[in-house]
């Protein structure tokens, strides 16, 4: 697991199935509580502000059990530890910019800002997440890559 966090910290610096038994995701003290019956766009938006808040249980309980996270490497939550700590390690904060329903999948996109370490570099871009989600929490959770500049552009 130290392995994964440091992969973590690593990958997002540097870029700019869940079980049907498992527990109700905790409360949103803000308001919003992950459900069956919520919009992805509501649940994503809860789970980034309980980022935000360092809520990091709360946070780690929008992840099903066995979630795959997907950064630099691809790897298992395998429980509730496992997600806090996947969540106390990125070390950016972000806000919700836009999401596009995709059918199974929802893509979130995110404007990065310094995270609670202080740490800048990478911090100042946009990033696009791929969630999958089943009964009000992820499954997947797979950050794309950087989209190429068009031909022509430098950046």
């Amino acid at each position: 697991m130290k392995r994964a966090a440091i992969l973590v910290t690593i990958s997002i610096a540097g870029c700019g199935g869940g079980s049907s038994d498992a527990p109700a995701p905790k409360r949103d003290t803000r308001g919003a509580q992950p459900s069956t019956g919520g919009s992805d766009a509501r649940i994503i938006r809860a789970w980034v502000e309980a980022v935000d808040r360092a809520d990091y249980d709360t946070a780690a309980s929008f992840f099903a059990p066995g979630a795959i996270v997907q950064q630099a490497e691809v790897f298992r939550l395998r429980d509730h530890q496992a997600a806090t700590a996947f969540n106390r390690s990125l070390p950016c904060r972000a806000k919700l910019t836009k999401v596009k329903d995709e059918g199974r999948t929802t893509l979130g996109t995110f404007k990065l800002r310094v995270g609670p370490a202080g740490r800048k570099a990478g911090c100042d871009s946009t990033v696009r997440v791929r969630f999958r989600l089943r009964k009000g929490r992820f499954t997947e959770w797979r950050q794309l890559p950087d989209r190429a500049a068009p031909e022509g552009q430098t950046a």
